[in-house]
């Protein structure tokens, strides 16, 4: 009997050591997650109207204070720096280095030389790296002739700013994994929008999925890349909106935008932990169509989360 006693004792010593090993073990890979923070900022979430209220579309992945931008509408610097001052360290001029473009449509681009040369102007020391469709790469070649001058005052002149500060690594893509670092995965999927090539962007960060449509009417690939991702960012446009200035508006939207209700119906086959709905179509002055209503139309079919994304909005 003494010996059965001494027998289970030692037993229970040899489970008591391996379930603190255990949870040492456990103990130690925690804090590699839980010292990751992702923030989703909403820079701007206009269309091309001129809309005080909403910059033009640009989005901000902060992952542990290193942003990642997704487009470069017009004044997406100058939200970044309003982002800053709300308490988002990591959007800081001079933090501004890495950019992704869904397509080459003017609202969406019309900030790039913004983020080229304010950044440089504000203390980025080192190459923009930005990675979008076929053509992004000419693009750029020719926004540096544009402000070629400007480049020789600030470098060659009394400023004596460094040449290296301006420089830009532009990347046409194709689609599968294009970019990653300790912070993060970054995968394009194509997606329908028009005549033009345009990607949506998958970041996988250590703590969260975050999905990004760009531009689209309708994508299964889209629908294969936010299964059940924990944020989706998707355009959207009422089924009521009709832009004064395009009488084709109801050929053209098949083919290149989401309608409200087709948001719906591909939101319940990807289930997102967020549904963030921006660059939506607002209507003209004195016919606009609210926020209220978009989320009505919305959530008709779709019981899940779901907001209506405004500039400066932190998720």
């Amino acid at each position: 009997m003494r010996n059965l006693v001494q027998r289970l004792r030692l037993f229970g010593v040899i489970v008591s050591l391996g379930v603190f090993t255990s949870c040492s073990a456990v103990g130690r890979q925690l804090p590699t997650t839980a010292a990751y923070h992702t923030q989703v900022v909403l820079l701007g979430t206009g269309t091309p109207r001129a809309d005080p209220q909403r910059s033009g579309p640009a989005t901000a992945i902060v992952v542990d204070d290193t942003p990642y931008l997704v487009d470069a509408g017009p004044g997406i610097v100058r939200r970044a720096a309003a982002a800053h001052d709300k308490g988002i360290k990591g959007l800081a001029v001079a933090n501004l280095q890495t950019a992704f473009i869904t397509h080459l449509h003017s609202d969406h681009t019309v900030g790039y030389p913004d983020l080229i040369f304010t950044t440089w102007v504000q203390g980025r020391h080192g190459p923009l790296k930005v990675y979008g469709p076929s053509g992004l790469e000419a693009m750029t070649k020719y926004i540096m002739l544009a402000w070629q001058v400007d480049i020789d005052v600030r470098t060659k002149g009394l400023e004596q700013r460094s040449a290296t500060g301006v420089a830009v690594d532009p990347h046409d893509v194709r689609p599968g994994l294009i970019y990653q670092d300790p912070n993060v995965n970054v995968t394009a999927f194509p997606v329908a929008h028009g005549e033009l090539q345009a990607f949506g962007y998958r970041f996988q960060t250590p703590d969260r999925t975050v999905v990004i449509s760009g531009d689209t009417s309708p994508s299964p690939a889209l629908i294969e890349s936010c299964q059940k991702c924990d944020v989706l960012i998707h355009e959207a446009f009422s089924e009521e909106y009709t832009p004064a200035d395009m009488p084709n508006w109801l050929q053209y939207r098949p083919k290149y935008h989401t309608t409200t209700s087709q948001l719906a119906e591909m939101a319940n086959k990807m289930q997102p932990g967020l549904l963030i709905v921006h660059h939506r179509g607002v209507g003209p002055p004195g016919r606009e169509i609210s926020d209220e209503q978009y989320l009505a139309e919305i959530r008709r079919t779709y019981r899940g989360k779901v907001v209506i994304g405004q500039d400066l909005d932190v998720y």
